[in-house]
């Protein structure tokens, strides 16, 4: 594994007793797949559409399974034959319009591939995310394209996808992966869900309300600086500011939303085939993210031979508060930033 820092890229308001009955023994992983979709789900940066989209009438629903292409969708193309494929793959309750200047193509032979969550950007709710599933259909799209270099892109929730579908491609193809404020494997979504509890909680109580607006505004200063952003009156008041401009773009995790995007993160666990995947891995994460531990991200670097850059003073919404990331994602995927610079 190898291990640095990025410099301080933030751009200060720049643009997660006896036998039990079977109902309940359910009843303590349904509670806590509830409180994952509350807490995780708040992977989503600012300025996205806030409403989910609406699901079809019941005799309008269609008996056919879209098969697992459909689960990858095209943004870009440049003209000719691809050569270069980026996936973009967006956090819980986010799209990839997070990621920017990077959903456009950099010229001829680039095709640029996205994931949308359930119940957004026109998507049923049903069915939920399915990390195998997304990867399944990432690998099938990039079997079409055998001479292309394939790039992925996964924020939080997506890197477990990220990662898995570069195992899928496997070491015959040359892959580069960013993985941005991952998710860590089994017990990571665990013991972020128990951390979260508490954060919620406190938002609730600052902000005075169980309104699911009142509270993820409050939730979302946690989320831009991790859990000390109290402390300094700098950070304090970026926080605060950032949070009354984006508090009404913001995805909530209601309807369903949070329970279809991070449910299956519960039982996500690193596949044999990942890590053999002979991938070029990067971890871009922040040193205060609050919702994965740097130190479980270090765990999932080290299985994986990736590299590991701790972006000092980052929360888990580095796309919002570290905005400049995104040209050193961009230089790692097009191999002009290598892994000796992570410093």
């Amino acid at each position: 594994m190898r291990r640095g820092n990025v410099g301080n890229d933030r751009q200060g308001d720049g643009p997660e007793g006896g036998p039990r009955s079977g109902r309940a023994s359910r009843w303590p992983r349904a509670c806590l797949v509830a409180v994952m979709g509350l807490f995780l789900a708040g992977c989503g940066p600012a300025r996205q559409p806030a409403e989910v989209t609406p699901q079809p009438e019941r005799g309008a629903l269609s008996t056919t399974v879209p098969g697992p292409a459909a689960l990858v969708h095209e943004v870009a193309r440049g003209k000719g034959r691809p050569e270069r494929i980026t996936y973009l793959i967006p956090g819980a309750l986010s799209t990839a319009h997070v990621f920017g200047k990077l959903r456009r193509s950099s010229g001829p032979g680039h095709l640029v591939m996205e994931y949308r969550f359930p119940g957004l950007e026109g998507q049923p709710l049903d069915p939920p995310m399915r990390v195998a599933e997304v990867a399944d259909a990432i690998a099938r799209h990039a079997a079409q394209y055998p001479g292309a270099r394939i790039e992925i892109l996964g924020f939080s929730t997506g890197g477990a996808i990220a990662i898995e579908a570069a195992g899928r491609i496997g070491p015959q193809r040359t892959v580069r992966v960013v993985v941005l404020s991952g998710v860590t494997p089994f017990p990571g979504a665990y013991e972020s869900g128990a951390r979260g509890m508490l954060a919620v909680g406190a938002s609730a109580l600052t902000a005075g309300s169980l309104a699911p607006r009142a509270v993820w505004g409050e939730y979302y200063k946690v989320l831009l600086y991790g859990y000390g952003w109290r402390k300094d009156p700098t950070i304090r008041r970026l926080a605060e500011r950032r949070a009354a401009r984006d508090r009404d773009h913001l995805i909530l995790p209601v309807k369903g939303l949070g329970r279809a995007h991070t449910g299956d993160l519960l039982r996500w666990t690193l596949s044999p085939a990942a890590i053999r995947s002979g991938a070029s891995i990067l971890f871009l994460h922040g040193s205060v993210d609050p919702v994965f531990s740097p130190g479980g991200v270090g765990r999932l670097v080290k299985r994986l031979d990736a590299t590991l850059c701790v972006v000092p003073g980052g929360g888990h919404l580095m796309l919002v508060t570290h905005p400049r990331i995104i040209g050193r994602i961009d230089a790692f995927l097009r191999g002009t930033w290598q892994a000796e610079e992570c410093r």
